[in-house]
């Protein structure tokens, strides 16, 4: 690949770069992550008659913080870009634009996947055997393999491929998303985008159901083979997985353009 398209030495100065320039922000971002996790873990144990939590406690817990943390991360993807002066600054370092955005998505997308449910699993079981000191109950330490061991119903065993290739795609989609409305809006990224992907989901829906209802489109049996008119759980799992796969590579594609432009 073209040197002034990606190289690696100089992705390798930008990491170093921004670890240097982040790395408080970072150690102290992690260390309210951390409080936070182990203030609730303790409050709700406490409201359950210090109870050690089980493993529907670990996935719920797992699943709400990882969310809500990922989310606001990568909400506010390309910092540089709240201020002109800091996007000056951004833009005339010597690396190029798809060394940037490879970046930037390596980084926000790695934590999120990686940092925080390792954080989390941590600070899970730090609680579980401080609070070993105080309850008669043994807390019993939970794996990550425990936690995605699932049991699919009957009704899902033979599409079940289908069923987990939707689940992550859209996951990745939440995450996508944010990301993406961090590279287009300079004032208030996460707030935009969400407002942004409420107006389209809204608009969305009342197409649906206009041409599902009025015009009685409802009442026709399409062919099961027609994957944009899905007829059954398989259809609607393969609709459903395809388009999400579509839409995260558009919308980083999106995501890419953006900071092109900006580039110019």
């Amino acid at each position: 690949m073209s040197n002034n398209i990606f190289n690696l030495k100089r992705f390798i100065m930008l990491a170093k770069q921004h670890y240097i320039q982040n790395q408080k922000l970072l150690f102290f971002a992690s260390i309210a992550y951390v409080g936070v996790i182990f203030l609730l873990l303790t409050i709700v144990q406490m409201g359950n008659d210090r109870e050690p939590h089980d493993l529907e406690m670990f996935r719920g817990f797992i699943i709400g913080f990882v969310a809500v943390f990922g989310i606001l991360y990568t909400g506010y993807s390309f910092p540089a870009f709240r201020s002109k002066e800091s996007t000056i600054n951004y833009l005339m370092l010597p690396s190029s634009v798809l060394e940037k955005f490879l970046f930037e998505l390596i980084t926000r997308l790695s934590i999120v996947v990686i940092l925080l449910p390792g954080l989390f699993w941590l600070t899970f079981h730090f609680q579980g055997y401080f609070f070993n000191l105080f309850s008669p109950e043994k807390f019993e330490s939970i794996g990550f393999g425990m936690a995605t061991d699932l049991e699919f119903p009957d009704s899902i065993q033979e599409f079940q491929s289908w069923f987990m290739t939707m689940i992550i795609a859209l996951v990745m989609l939440g995450f996508v998303l944010p990301f993406t409305g961090g590279a287009m809006f300079s004032k208030q990224p996460l707030v935009k985008t969400l407002f942004a992907v409420a107006i389209i989901v809204i608009f969305y829906a009342a197409c649906l159901y206009i041409i599902v209802e009025p015009f009685g489109v409802g009442k026709y049996q399409p062919n099961e083979s027609m994957w944009l008119i899905p007829s059954s759980e398989k259809g609607a799992m393969q609709f459903f997985g395809t388009f999400a796969i579509i839409a995260n590579l558009v919308i980083l594609f999106v995501a890419y353009r953006k900071l092109k432009e900006r580039e110019v």
